[in-house]
């Protein structure tokens, strides 16, 4: 017995979210990963880094199960990106201690949200959001206010229960990029976690500050707990889980 740990890329438009779904008609990135394994005589259930929404792409998950016997690692890659194939990626993967969990043993997470104003043609539509941002000018301004510890009970999708709302922001930050020769918004945030849907409702916040809907008074608000100004996260069509550090 050993314990495998793999860094894969996935594209979320294909699944119902990375967990396990009761009553979803469109399997998840994990069970999908869990029955290509199953068909290699692997069985056991997958541990992720985090649990991305229906939607929300990676290019940086965190996986770890077990197996049993003596196939090698290479055939094992070989064997999964095949059946995988075209949806998943196992970009690297490695023999680990049993003590590893790719969830708790996590120090920082990194999401990319990659964005512009325009309408896309089908082929990178579901890849990158469409949206109304309003002055640039101000969205580093506004991303500022999220740097820090917070209680973020406002930035959150209802009926998520969490023993603690309270994360801290390392790094929020937004640029330019060029993908294919044209130039997008993207917006790079990292924290020691996240709660479910954050991440689009921070970037909803700062958006809507861009359009001059909110001020920064609101968002603190938000961020404080007293008043919830944005409560309708963007797309999950230009998010990407893209670093996980231990």
């Amino acid at each position: 017995m050993k314990k495998l740990v793999a860094k894969i890329a996935y594209d979320g438009s294909a699944f119902s979210g990375f967990a396990r779904q009761r009553n979803k008609h469109i399997s998840s990135v994990c069970e999908r990963i869990e029955f290509a394994l199953r068909s290699m005589g692997i069985n056991d259930e997958i541990l992720g880094a985090g649990r991305t929404d229906k939607g929300v792409h990676a290019s940086g998950q965190i996986i770890s199960f077990c197996v049993n016997g003596a196939m090698e690692i290479d055939k094992i890659k070989f064997l999964l990106n095949h059946k995988l194939y075209p949806h998943i990626f196992i970009k690297n993967l490695k023999q680990v201690d049993f003590s590893f969990h790719p969830r708790f043993d996590a120090k920082r997470r990194g999401y990319r949200y990659i964005f512009d104003n325009k309408f896309h043609n089908p082929f990178i539509s579901k890849y990158i959001s469409n949206e109304n941002y309003g002055d640039k000018e101000r969205m580093q301004k506004a991303l500022n206010l999220f740097l820090g510890k917070h209680c973020f009970c406002y930035f959150k999708k209802q009926g998520s229960p969490t023993k603690s709302d309270i994360r801290e922001i390392f790094v929020a930050r937004f640029y330019e990029h060029k993908i294919f020769s044209q130039k997008y918004n993207v917006i790079y945030i990292e924290a020691d976690g996240f709660l479910r849907a954050q991440v689009r409702l921070m970037i909803a916040c700062v958006l809507a500050y861009c359009r001059g809907e909110i001020t920064q008074e609101d968002i603190i608000l938000q961020l404080n707990g007293k008043k919830q100004c944005i409560n309708l996260p963007v797309s999950p069509n230009g998010l990407y889980l893209v670093r996980v550090i231990y």
